[in-house]
């Protein structure tokens, strides 16, 4: 590896050791944000908002200031909490910074021709971000499973007498993670004195879930035109639960496609290192040539673009 590369890495390096070091803990977060509370109310300044919460992008007040001043820094922390995980951005990016550096430092290792080497660290840099991604589909998918029986539990307490936030209070009280807290948040907000509508477009904003776009999208024209919310609710939980019925049919005939291009995407390079840990630089003549390594730029743009394709062909509207 040359020197500036070593000096690159070892640059990233030290900056995430420090930024991990001065990351406070959770105990040390949960005491400042209530010192903070204390501070607000004991100064008396109540015509400040005395229920908004602080979001902090980062520990580090500088990079905390320059994340709030980007568009970025704001969805990326929504997405964080879509995926119910404890990072802040800042923390999200010194994982990338630090899977950067593992990757750069493995392939300029391996791979020590030109910029081919630093391709396995641009890739992990991507792993957290593909890690928010996959928990933040699983937790919607749970959600849309979970959406037909919290419809349910409504309607009946619609019958039973109760009034509509004491309905979701009942469903946030009897279903789990994550329709439980979400119902808990929407029941809190209309006790705080947020306005239905906004408060259901709050919920549609944490879980833009179709499923749940089509429920809110009922209750709002039912409160504006009248009628019958629980019979209403029951037929939309019939809909859902014929839609996740199709939704998991179309799962099980595009399950061959969706397998074959994972299979695609892997083999070359599974069969590469299995090559070069049977045979030792096997490969090298394909890194040292020019003609390879344009073959082996050619070959990463043409399996991105097949990717892409398999992934819209195996991607059913419904």
């Amino acid at each position: 590896m040359s020197m500036i590369t070593i000096f690159l890495i070892l640059l990233v390096a030290v900056f995430a050791t420090v930024a991990f070091f001065t990351e406070p803990s959770e105990d040390d977060k949960r005491i400042r944000e209530r010192l903070s509370g204390l501070d607000r109310y004991v100064g008396g300044d109540a015509g400040k908002d005395g229920i908004t919460r602080q979001v902090t992008f980062s520990s580090i007040p500088s990079l905390d200031l320059f994340l709030r001043g980007s568009k970025f820094a704001p969805r990326l922390q929504l997405m964080i909490e879509q995926a119910k995980l404890s990072w802040t951005v800042g923390r999200f990016f010194f994982f990338s910074a630090g899977m950067f550096v593992v990757g750069a430092t493995a392939g300029n290792w391996l791979i020590p021709v030109g910029l081919i080497g630093w391709i396995p660290g641009v890739v992990a840099a991507f792993l957290p971000y593909i890690w928010i991604l996959y928990k933040r589909s699983v937790r919607f998918h749970r959600f849309e499973l979970q959406l037909s029986d919290a419809i349910d539990l409504i309607s009946r307490a619609l019958r039973a007498g109760h009034a509509l936030p004491s309905a979701l209070v009942t469903v946030a009280d009897e279903m789990s993670d994550p329709l439980g807290p979400e119902f808990r948040r929407v029941a809190d907000e209309l006790n705080y004195g947020l306005p239905f509508r906004e408060a259901l477009h709050n919920l549609v904003l944490r879980i833009p879930v179709r499923d749940l776009q089509f429920l809110i999208s009922a209750m709002l024209v039912q409160k504006e035109t009248g009628g019958n919310l629980a019979e209403l609710l029951d037929k939309t939980a019939a809909v859902l639960r014929a839609r996740i019925q199709l939704k998991q049919k179309v799962r099980v005939y595009t399950a061959q496609g969706r397998m074959t291009g994972a299979i695609l995407l892997a083999l070359p390079f599974i069969c590469f290192i299995v090559l070069n840990i049977v045979r030792p630089g096997y490969g090298d003549p394909l890194f040292e040539n020019e003609t390879g390594r344009k073959m082996i730029y050619g070959t990463l743009i043409s399996m991105t673009i097949g990717f892409f394709v398999i992934r819209r062909i195996v991607k059913v509207k419904y």
